[in-house]
Order: C-alpha cells, then structure tokens, then sequence
C-alpha cells in the first residue's frame, strides 16, 4: 500500500464472515492493486472521489461519487481497482465484503438469483461466473456509509461496542442496498441504452432533489420519452417516478433532522412547497412526525399504494 494512503485506509474484520473496508482522507495520488479471492458479494459506496474497477480480462467500470458497486462471483477471481484521490483531492469509500456462502446465509440468495435479480447498470462477465454493476447510490446508503466512516475507536485490540456497531451498520447498508435494488417487482429489465438513461435520471434526482421535477421535465434532461421513462422506472426501480422522487426526499429530510436541521429548513432544502405539506408526508410516509425524528424517534417502514418507500 502506498504511504499517500496508508493514514487513510481501515480494515475491520467484526465477525466471522464479514469485512469492512474504509477509506477517508485526501491521498493526494492513485492507488492501483490486483485482487483475488473465493466467490464473494461486496458492496461498495463512492462518497467522494473517482475510481476504475474490474475482473481480469472483463469490461471496465469507471465509477464516480456518488454510486454504489455490487459485486457478486460465484467462483474464485482475481481483478484490479484503481484508486484516484488526485483529481477531486478527497476520496471516500466503504466497502462491505462477505464470502458468497456468508451472504447466501444472511439472504438466501446465491448467485444465480442476484444475477437475475440485479437492477443495476452493466452486469454478467461472460468469461466467468460473476456480476459487476452500478447503480446511483440513495441518500439513505450514503448516511450509512458515512456512519461507518465517522466511527473512530482508537483500541487496537478487542473491542465488543466497536464490533456490534460495526456489523449493525453493515447489515443496515445491505438491507438498504438490497431493498432498492433487488427486491423490485419480476418484470423484464430495460435495453442496455434505456437503462442507462434510467439511472442517469434517478442520479439526477438524488442530486438535486429539491429542483421540481416532472416526468417531463426528467425524460427531456436523460434524452428519453415519457413513456418509456415510466415504464422504466417501474422495471428498474419498483415504483413510479414520483414515488421515487418522494422516497429520496424524506430520506434526505430525516437525515437532515437526525443532523439538528430545523424542521422548516429540512422542509425547503428537500423540495416541499411548504411545512404542512411536508409534515403530512412525512408521517404518512413514516408514522412519526418531523419534530419526532429531530428528537431521535426513528421512522417505520411505509407503504404507499404499490410503491414501496423504505426509509431506514
């Protein structure tokens, strides 16, 4: 490991069959490596920085903050990462690392189902046995993962309250990845060129979630009809456009409440016409009222109609 990265760089190991890698800091450089290893599941969240990622002899994926990596083999392989904390200066990443068989435990699912199951962008390795893919990553699997970046435990050795916090914040980030992206209805995926466009308008809006969006608005700013917009959705996501839209906002309010933003900030920073408005959909939503998130209540898991809104 390069010195520029050493400071930055901590594993964790909190359980049999769980690994957790974080990385914080500003490296000032690249950091490139092979790996290898037995047939595995990882998720892996971008917070800031710029990477490249892939199986030996299969297609390469650049990465930028913001996304989220899931990786799934069924057999032993090897690949390689390049690591870029030169061109934005900081990089942070947390990467969750379970055996195949440890996952296919905590889940029941193997790695045929993952693959069928996958919505992300990219996927099979045709020469072997794996999945690589993409997908924009919630704001509720970013406050995850910056959970796990800000827990500081200066004991080297055992320690039974940095383990439990660890492994429940990992559990938390793969209940939330798994949730969005491979419990959605079993409908057909859309063509390669639509799903790229699809995630590109889910990223858009995890961006800027406060800016109105229309169906119409969306489907001009990705190149794509509104139809086609839709249905997407639908396939990709398990919801409608809206639904989506609202799902991210309440998620980025309640982390903005749990931070001590104000409820009437919270309110106009996440998009809402005005407070009761946003009071109403948050406890329809979650069952608790903005004022009771700030004070710490968590919310429950909703359903809307036919759209799921899990907010963790």
């Amino acid at each position: 490991m390069p010195e520029d990265w050493r400071h930055a760089v901590h594993m964790y190991q909190p359980s049999e069959g769980l690994y957790i890698s974080c990385i914080s800091g500003r490296p000032g450089g690249k950091w490139s490596f092979q790996a290898a290893g037995p047939a595995a599941f990882s998720v892996n969240i971008l917070l800031e920085g710029h990477m490249q990622t892939a199986f030996d002899d299969g297609a390469v994926v650049d990465v930028s903050a913001g996304f989220t990596i899931l990786m799934a083999s069924g057999e032993a392989a090897s690949g390689w990462d390049v690591l870029d904390g030169q061109t934005d200066g900081a990089f942070r990443l947390v990467s969750i690392h379970m055996p195949a068989d440890a996952m296919a435990n905590l889940t029941g699912l193997n790695m045929d189902e993952l693959r069928r199951r996958a919505r992300t962008l990219s996927g099979d390795q045709s020469h072997i046995d794996a999945f690589l893919g993409v997908v924009p990553s919630s704001s509720t699997l970013q406050r995850v993962a910056c959970g796990l970046l800000g827990f500081g435990c200066s004991y080297a050795g055992p320690c039974l309250s940095r383990d439990l916090y660890l492994r429940a914040k990992a559990m938390e980030a793969i209940a939330c990845f798994v949730q969005e992206n491979l419990e959605q209805a079993d409908m057909p995926l859309p063509v390669p060129s639509d799903r790229q466009r699809l995630i590109e308008a889910r990223a858009l809006m995890e961006k800027h979630y406060a800016q109105e969006w229309t169906v119409q608005s969306l489907a001009r700013a990705v190149g794509l009809n509104e139809k086609r917009l839709q249905q997407g959705f639908r396939a990709l996501y398990g919801c409608a456009v809206h639904a989506c839209l609202t799902r991210i906002r309440l998620n980025a309010a309640i982390a903005m409440l749990k931070r001590g933003t104000s409820v009437t900030e919270t309110a106009a920073c996440c998009g809402f016409a005005n407070l009761s408005h946003f009071s109403r959909m948050f406890r329809g939503h979650t069952g608790i009222t903005p004022k009771q998130c700030a004070l710490g209540i968590s919310p429950r898991i909703a359903h809307q109609d036919t759209s799921m809104v899990c907010l963790l």
